[in-house]
């Protein structure tokens, strides 16, 4: 389940290595100021936002942010739609046994009932637990972080993706197979903490090739690693590639979307652009400012 942590969190694709570092340069071929591409990672621990001066003014030197999807501009209602089952409750995908241990397992580690999340998929039951053993030391992710502060300067913000990307994914696993990721990760003794100090280490050390490593998970069905992540990566390399011919974006990515030979970085380099590491470091109680 460690390896299904790092997936859901970072979104890896294993495939040719790329090294040790989270932001990069894109130029060429009709860029007429490098734009930056920067892997992020979906939590709140303080750590994670404590790069040095580099990533700061790389940040704040561009004229437009692109992430994932613009979260501000989601729906709640569209969300709410595609994370509850049209029919039948979370129980029915379990036999009475294996109910009363996920029912009694999932509160004893959230400190909630799974009567709250009954009707909804057992993959987002899934990222509760998984927030559950999450540091809570920043208000928000990182990636809300920086759409904050573009709002804030009132510069534009640009969607890679749309929501139907991502929600569409999750889909290609069938209900009882997500039912079994939760019942095998309430059985996990390794405690969400110790999974994630581990993953935040990976993500400190800029270490993608260890990210790699860490998801050569044979587990996951291959339609959803064809659909969550490989064919994701395509379409983020082609408007990473429009956005920034056309102004110099940050463009702020999940950080296992970097890596591997179908990983934007390789699918930028086949289109001709030059895609160049830009070495930093994090820094013990570094803030993003000018």
């Amino acid at each position: 389940m460690v390896r299904f942590l790092s997936a859901f969190i970072l979104f890896l694709f294993a495939g040719q290595l790329i090294g040790q570092n989270l932001l990069w340069k894109i130029s060429g071929k009709g860029i007429q100021e490098p734009s930056y591409l920067y892997g992020t990672i979906h939590i709140t621990d303080k750590r994670v936002f404590s790069f040095d001066s580099t990533v700061t003014k790389a940040f704040h030197s561009c004229d437009a942010l692109a992430l994932e999807m613009v979260m501000d501009q989601i729906k709640k209602e569209d969300v709410e739609a595609n994370m509850l089952m049209k029919t039948g409750t979370l129980k029915d995908l379990y036999t009475p046994e294996e109910w009363e241990f996920t029912d009694k397992a999932f509160k004893e580690k959230t400190g909630s009932s799974l009567m709250l999340f009954m009707k909804m998929k057992p993959f987002f039951v899934y990222s509760q637990l998984l927030q559950s053993g999450m540091s809570k030391d920043m208000p928000e992710a990182l990636d809300m972080y920086l759409l904050k502060e573009y709002r804030a300067k009132n510069k534009p913000v640009l969607g890679i993706e749309v929501l139907a990307d991502q929600l569409g994914a999750i889909d290609q696993i069938e209900l009882k197979e997500q039912a079994k990721m939760l019942y095998n990760a309430l059985k996990d003794t390794t405690t969400n903490t110790d999974q994630f100090d581990g993953l935040i280490d990976v993500y400190l050390n800029q270490d993608i090739d260890k990210m790699l490593e860490m998801m050569n998970d044979t587990t996951l069905p291959e339609k959803f690693n064809q659909a969550f992540l490989v064919g994701r990566n395509v379409k983020m390399a082609e408007n990473i590639a429009k956005y920034s011919k056309k102004q110099k974006v940050f463009n702020a990515i999940g950080a296992a979307h970097l890596p591997g030979e179908k990983g934007v970085i390789a699918l930028l380099r086949k289109k001709g652009y030059t895609v160049e590491p830009v070495p930093f470091k994090f820094v013990p109680e570094a803030v993003l400012e000018e």
